[in-house]
């Protein structure tokens, strides 16, 4: 290009000095024009279809990229005929409105029932001779606990055996002087003596055996007291060993009867309303998942000043052997009101990256389509069988009420495959 400006400008100067422009000068003009605007027209058609091509590429990749998306979007669903729905066990349910009994849980802790429950202690100071049982053995009423070496007891059975020895002599004299009286030899007055004397010595016998009987000593014993179970239960509590002293009043062991626990746990002032004396409620153990039913006995007159919260205790209504002293367990409360609200079935619910998900069917070229749709709970009913829904779903909408972990686990060796 800049050697035809340089031959041009050559040719305007050959111009000025000559004056006169040749026939051949003026060929060489135009062919040099010419040559300049097909050089314009080449460069001007290549930076086009540069622009031409370009458009193409975006279009292209813009294709690709709806077409990827559209691959994505069906990799997400799931489509099934009816007969693999039935082989399969998938079953469609509607979104409904019904009722759904609201309860709210709270932790509690069953406990012992100190009303059935025994402290046993000596009523005499002594020596551990013999201990008969173990820590949590199961006992009978009247079972042998423990014996003990009592000084005290050989003293009192001493003194009945020096009154009933008394009583001996004292009904041998009455028999006696009651003989010769009737014979009219001795005096009325010695006889009514001597049963004066025989009476009283066999109200000391009788006092003597009495104090032996309360202390739940034998007048045989050899002053060994014998511990025994007051009730029938388990023994909680033991606090002795044999050849240690032990005083009157020790509590040596602890009998619990576990057939009927307390059930122990507190609300906040809210729930007042709904808690009455002699109530039947509901407790769920952690361990387990069963139900259990109890009574509340008792509520606390006034509410923690601190919290604001009602002290509840229940009389438990079931014995169980899965319930036991310091289980934690939580107690269902229902609300006593209920309102219709948007439902489905809680075997619905899958949870899919974290999130309750339900799955969604649409009907597509005689086909069933599965979506995984995302929805917020809200409470669920006391059985346990109906879910609120409070968003993610509308009345009417079909999903799948059975089935929906089969379907769950098709849809994460979908994305499995399509990350591989």
């Amino acid at each position: 290009m800049n050697k035809l400006k340089k031959q041009m400008a050559q040719l305007g100067s050959a111009h000025r000095q000559t004056g006169k422009i040749s026939q051949k000068l003026l060929i060489i003009i135009a062919l040099l024009i010419t040559a300049l605007v097909a050089i314009a027209l080449f460069f001007t058609g290549k930076k086009e279809q540069k622009e031409a091509n370009e458009g193409h590429a975006e279009e292209a990749e813009h294709g690709h990229d709806e077409a990827e998306k559209g691959a994505d979007d069906h990799e997400q669903s799931i489509v099934l005929t009816a007969k693999q729905m039935t082989e399969q066990g998938v079953k469609l349910a509607s979104v409904e409105m019904g009722e759904v009994i609201k309860t709210n849980a709270y932790p509690a802790k069953l406990s012992i029932n100190t009303d059935r429950q025994a402290h046993v202690s000596p009523s005499f100071s002594g020596h551990v001779e013999s201990v008969n049982v173990e820590l949590g053995q199961k006992v009978q009423k009247g079972q042998l606990l423990a014996t003990l070496l009592v000084p005290d007891l050989v003293d009192q059975q001493a003194n009945l055996q020096i009154a009933q020895t008394n009583l001996t002599l004292a009904r041998q004299d009455y028999q006696r002087e009651q003989q010769l009286w009737s014979q009219g030899i001795s005096a009325k007055q010695d006889y009514q003596r001597a049963f004066n004397a025989y009476k009283q010595a066999e109200i000391q016998v009788q006092a003597a055996k009495s104090r032996l009987s309360a202390f739940g000593a034998t007048t045989v014993s050899n002053g060994r007291y014998a511990l025994k179970a007051p009730i029938s239960g388990v023994i909680s509590k033991k606090d002795l060993v044999v050849g240690e002293n032990v005083q009157l009043a020790d509590q040596l062991f602890t009998i619990d009867q576990l057939d009927q626990l307390w059930l122990e746990f507190t609300v906040p002032s809210s729930e007042f309303a709904s808690i009455e004396p002699n109530q039947t409620l509901e407790f769920k153990s952690l361990q387990t998942g069963h139900l259990f039913k109890a009574q509340i006995q008792s509520l606390n007159s006034e509410a923690d000043a601190q919290t604001g919260r009602l002290q509840v205790r229940a009389k438990v209504l079931s014995n169980a052997t899965e319930l036991r002293p310091n289980l934690m367990v939580n107690v269902v409360l229902t609300q006593n009101s209920s309102a219709q609200a948007l439902r489905i079935q809680k075997t619905a619910i899958q949870q899919i990256e974290g999130k309750n998900a339900v799955f969604v069917s649409h009907e597509h070229d005689g086909k069933m389509e599965f979506e995984a749709q995302v929805v917020e709970l809200g409470q669920f009913s006391l059985d346990g069988q109906w879910v609120e829904i409070k968003s993610g779903l509308k009345q009417g909408q079909k999903y799948v009420a059975q089935g929906s972990f089969l379907l769950k686990s098709e849809l994460e060796k979908g994305e499995a495959s399509h990350e591989h």
